[in-house]
This record gives C-alpha cells, structure tokens and sequence, in this order.
C-alpha cells in the first residue's frame, strides 16, 4: 500500500515527454518485493502484471527520463510501463548470489589437479613444438643463404663459360686462317714444282734438239789418215 503511495506522488511531479527507443537494452527489476506492470506512464492506468518478481528481466522499448517510467517487455512477451526508479542495468545481488554459488559448485566438482596436468602436458606439447618451429626456421635460413651463394657461384660460371666460348671461337677463327693459309701455300708450292718440271721437260727437248749442231768437227788431218 505504501509503494502505491508512492507511486502516486511520484506520478503526480511526472512531466510529460517523448519517449526516446532503446530496444536491444536489458533491465531488470531491483531489490523489490514485487513490481506492477501497468499499460500506460502513470498509476492511473491499468495494472498488466502485479506481480514482476525481484530479479526479472525485461527487455527495454522505451525510456522516458522525464516522466520516470521505461516501456518494457517480459520475456513472455507481454508489453507495459514501469516505474523506471525500479529498474537497473545489471542483474540484482541475489541472481549474482545464485551464479557465484552455481560456479563455486562448477569448480569444486572438476578436478583441478588434473586439469593442471593437462594444462601442463598441453603446454610441454607446445613448448616442443615451438622449439621444431624454431629449428626448422634456422635451418631454412640456412639453406635460403646456400642456395643465394649457390646462384652467385653459378652467376660468375656463366661469365666464366661465356668467356671461354668467345676465346673458343677466336681460336677457331685463327685456326681455319692458318689452314686456309697452309693451302695456299701449299698450292703455291706445287704450281712452283710444276713449273720447274715443265721448264726443265721443255729445255731438255731444246737441248736434244740443238745438240747435233753443236758437236765439234773432226779436224782435217785426222780424216786423212
């Protein structure tokens, strides 16, 4: 009866203003016995509900500051007014009391010891794999700097190779010159010793032509006897 009272002084200063949509916002009922749910901002409407637990959570539609009341829905789905003085933003101390006393009971049926040992193992397992992260990291910077020595050895090969095949084909290029070379000599000389021979054929032939006529006479006396 005294919550009505008060309920109705306080809807009596109630200045009339537009409520502001908050939909997604979560209230609940604040350490109060029993909260009513009415249809309208004030104590002259219609009570929906008269009985909203300590603890209930609504889900808040409309908050009017100005009027002090917040348009609300029960998780049943029903829609009124309440005074907003009876709502606050989180959960009231006995529903935080049931959740520590709910996780208390949680943590003392698990066995924590073999909790920490299997965080412990998990942690040796990983521990172990990071050291093979680690060693396979090293191991591939090894071969990255081997494989970069590798290209700049097989970079100065090339020049090498390159090189040797430009001096390769310069002594080519000097051989088949002396060959050619060595064949005209040696055509020059054969041409020559032809030459000889057919010179000496052809002075032979004069010679055994011219021969009869140079033979010396018989002097007189010697035909004579």
């Amino acid at each position: 009866m005294k919550q009505l009272t008060g309920l109705a002084a306080a809807a009596l200063l109630a200045i009339g203003a537009p409520a502001s949509a908050l939909s997604g916002d979560t209230r609940y009922i604040t350490d109060q016995l029993h909260v009513p749910l009415r249809s309208g901002k004030g104590n002259q409407f219609r009570i929906l509900d008269s009985g909203l637990p300590s603890g209930t959570r609504l889900a808040l539609l409309e908050d009017a500051p100005e009027d002090g009341w917040s348009r609300v829905r029960t998780s049943a789905g029903k829609e009124g007014w309440v005074r907003r003085q009876y709502l606050v933003d989180e959960p009231v101390a006995e529903i935080k009391l049931e959740k520590a006393r709910a996780d208390l009971a949680r943590f003392e049926e698990m066995d924590l010891g073999s909790e920490v040992r299997r965080l412990e193992k998990e942690n040796g397992q990983l521990q172990e794999q990071l050291a093979a992260a680690r060693e396979e990291s090293a191991q591939l910077t090894r071969d990255l700097k081997e494989l970069q020595n590798l290209s700049a050895d097989a970079v100065s090969l090339n020049k090498r190779h390159q090189k040797l095949l430009h001096q390769h084909e310069l002594l080519k290029q000097e051989q088949m010159m002396a060959e050619a070379e060595i064949q005209r000599l040696s055509s020059s000389d054969t041409r020559r010793w032809y030459m000889y021979g057919a010179a000496s054929v052809g002075l032979g032939a004069i010679l055994a032509m011219i021969a009869p006529f140079v033979r010396p006479r018989r002097r007189h006396s010697e035909w004579a006897n």
